[in-house]
């Protein structure tokens, strides 16, 4: 029994002193407080010194930061004992105002701390922003914070309203006018002659019942700032919405007894084909529901699927058959598509058939 603790403390002793012969990272400090720095210095810099307090050469293996913003420079070359050396550490404010507290791990070659993370913190001051850059869309003089307008739920029934905040920066007044405009929007300006530097708001009200239409819709207008140019392709103005029938007005009897669709397939595999090859698919959809259930509108992904159906109005407990085809067009390889299938069922009113297919050119 003596030998076996004379033998692990040998081994102890013998552990403990491989330790403190090996290398050593020694941090003046491991964190650092930037306090508040301007956006404007684009750049803050802290050099973190550390030593190397071992008996044996310190190698640095790598710097990882916890965001792309902070940049960590190391020696690459292995410090003597008794040797100092710098770790480098930039943080990018442009485009990031507010706190920030960000880490930096130093892996190394030192056998008690091979990991050491280092901090820096601090708040970013934003900078002072030019009109340039409240304002970055320009349409002759005529400066606006945005010229795509998207509405994520354009519900039927309903109406949205969305603005766009402008400003005039030329030396002259800008008499507003709009042209294009279709008839399920309407475009008023807060002041229909802006005088110079002299801000204003579009408003932008977009009524999905009259576009008759579902899913996904793109439109457009023009901003005429010139009576003499009407059209002018810059002047544009994108309206994008995702039209959707307002289900939460269903009282609870109008759901229970709602119409509620079932695909017998929601995959189909067209298998190996050619180029400019058509091939055809034909599954069922069943309306499980108490009310009839209606095809509001087909989303194909790629205008080489055709969809035919029996009837885009389908009766309570009825089936009826959806023939897919698909045209393998000039795709090379693993092809997956989707065709949308939006409809009046409230508990998913959207159904996606998948289509997939190995298509070799010839």
């Amino acid at each position: 029994m003596k030998k076996i603790v004379l033998i692990l403390s040998i081994l102890i002793i013998g552990l403990n002193c491989s330790a403190k012969d090996g290398a050593t990272i020694t941090f003046d400090t491991k964190i650092h407080d930037f306090g508040q720095i301007s956006e404007n210095d684009k750049t803050a810099t802290f050099d973190f010194d550390f030593k190397n307090t071992g008996a044996t050469a310190l190698a640095i293996h790598k710097a990882v930061a916890s965001c792309g913003c902070t940049t960590p420079v190391y020696p690459k070359e292995p410090i003597a004992p008794g040797g100092s050396g710098t770790i480098k550490v930039t943080y990018n404010t442009v485009g990031r105002p507010g706190a920030f507290h960000k880490t930096i791990t130093i892996y190394s070659n030192d056998q008690n701390t091979p990991n050491v993370v280092l901090i820096i913190k601090g708040e970013v001051i934003p900078k002072d922003l030019t009109v340039e850059d409240q304002y970055p869309k320009n349409i002759q003089g005529l400066r606006l914070k945005r010229t795509n307008v998207s509405i994520l739920e354009a519900k039927i029934g309903s109406s949205s309203i969305e603005t766009i905040e402008v400003i005039n920066t030329n030396n002259i007044p800008l008499a507003l006018s709009f042209s294009k405009v279709p008839k399920h929007i309407q475009v008023i300006s807060s002041k229909p002659v802006l005088k110079p530097n002299e801000t204003g708001v579009l408003t932008i009200k977009y009524t999905p019942t009259l576009t008759k239409d579902f899913g996904k819709r793109e439109d457009s207008f023009y901003v005429t700032t010139n009576s003499k140019v009407k059209l002018n392709p810059e002047n544009k103005i994108k309206v994008s919405a995702v039209i959707t029938e307002d289900f939460a007005r269903l009282t609870d009897d109008q759901r229970n007894n709602a119409p509620s669709a079932l695909f017998s397939d929601y995959r189909i595999d067209y298998g190996k084909m050619t180029s400019a090859m058509r091939k055809s698919a034909v599954i069922k959809l069943s309306n499980k529901g108490k009310m009839p259930l209606y095809i509001r509108k087909i989303v194909p992904e790629y205008d080489g699927i055709k969809v035919t159906m029996d009837s885009k109005t389908i009766p309570a407990g009825k089936t009826i058959n959806v023939k897919i085809d698909f045209n393998s067009g000039s795709f090379d390889g693993n092809v997956v598509k989707a065709v949308s299938f939006i409809t009046n069922d409230p508990r998913n009113s959207t159904h996606k058939i998948f289509l997939t297919a190995q298509v070799s050119r010839n």
